[in-house]
């Protein structure tokens, strides 16, 4: 199956976009999201792309303490989002 190049161009700009949005201001967020980013980020579904942009719309205390399992998590795609991120650490 050939992928049309304006398409694969579209993936691949969100795809940049969302490796800036993982960049954070903890040390231990940034490590974390560069494992995550190199690992993961390509192949996520658009319903996990979704998950992962609302979990980066939150200030990097309240996203860690998802990370390391302070916060309990009821979202099933979040869920897997952090899952993957907790497999990162």
């Amino acid at each position: 199956m050939m992928t049309h190049p304006q398409t694969t161009a579209v993936n691949n700009a969100a795809v940049r976009r969302m490796e800036w949005r993982c960049r954070r201001g903890m040390l231990e967020m940034d490590l974390l999201f560069v494992d995550f980013v190199s690992r993961h980020l390509p192949s996520l579904n658009p319903a996990q792309i979704a998950a992962l942009d609302q979990l980066l719309d939150l200030p990097d205390n309240e996203l860690w303490n998802l990370v390391s399992e302070a916060d309990d998590v009821t979202d099933a795609t979040r869920l897997e989002v952090l899952t993957m991120l907790r497999g990162s650490k």
